[in-house]
């Protein structure tokens, strides 16, 4: 097989090898998981992005809100690095059209807008905030938490792919030490889907949550469907930011949740 072969040939079983893979380790996070049923104690889900919680805890959003049930989303960036060196979309417009969409995504999950918070720290740098940076928004984000504390707080893997994640994750611990805060911390997953050999280090946790919402992926969809900028191109860029197939890695009617352990 000459070289050129070879390369077409890994290109096509890449995307097949991802996806074995990835039901491969879902199966042993539900076999290793227990039936995740949300009391009535208000949620508090903190996103990196605007699109993150609908992505990673869509499905759990919509029915503690079906339930009537307090849902709460803190969002830790403006959002507005998405589209690097857009001819067209400068940063602040980006930032606003990704902050309208958040609002519709979360009003057809049932959460309204003054359930919604932005604390607008700038995208694509909270791995590298100089010193008094960090100790602002660490100190911001604790004064939010201890507003209204919450019992049960959602937010993205440490270890998930991303390096906006984990370093929200850790600005997240940081300001809840701050405030003297312990709430119950489940973790989401969403760019370790995609690359499914980062939930490795999840499922070797000793606690997995699965929870199942049957007949209701439909509705998770079209929240998901109100990120435009991020799931259709952009004139003049043919391809949307997120790759294609992401989206549908979450249209399911499950979602995993990995217990935070210090």
């Amino acid at each position: 097989m000459n070289t050129a072969a070879s390369t077409r040939l890994r290109k096509r079983l890449k995307p097949f090898l991802r996806a074995l893979l990835r039901r491969s380790l879902l199966f042993l996070c539900r076999l290793r998981s227990r039936v995740y049923v949300p009391d009535s104690a208000p949620l508090l889900v903190i996103a990196p992005h605007q699109d993150d919680c609908t992505l990673g805890c869509g499905g759990l959003i919509l029915q503690k809100r079906l339930a009537g049930q307090p849902v709460e989303i803190l969002y830790l960036t403006d959002g507005a690095a998405s589209h690097p060196g857009h001819p067209l979309l400068p940063p602040a417009e980006i930032s606003e059209r990704r902050k309208a969409e958040a609002r519709l995504a979360n009003q057809r999950l049932g959460v309204d807008s003054d359930a919604l918070r932005f604390l607008e720290l700038p995208d694509s740098r909270l791995d590298s905030l100089q010193p008094a940076e960090r100790a602002a928004a660490v100190s911001r984000l604790a004064s939010a938490l201890r507003e209204r504390p919450p019992a049960v707080l959602l937010l993205p893997l440490r270890h998930d792919g991303s390096s906006e994640h984990h370093a929200g994750f850790a600005l997240v611990r940081d300001a809840l030490g701050q405030a003297a805060l312990r709430p119950r911390v489940l973790e989401y997953a969403v760019w370790s889907l995609w690359s499914p050999q980062l939930l490795l280090p999840a499922i070797r946790r000793a606690r997995i949550h699965r929870f199942d919402f049957p007949g209701y992926s439909d509705r998770k969809s079209r929240a998901l469907a109100a990120y435009v900028s991020q799931l259709e191109p952009t004139p003049p860029w043919n391809n949307p930011v997120l790759p294609v197939g992401f989206r549908s890695i979450f249209e399911t009617e499950r979602e995993f949740f990995f217990e935070y352990q210090p």
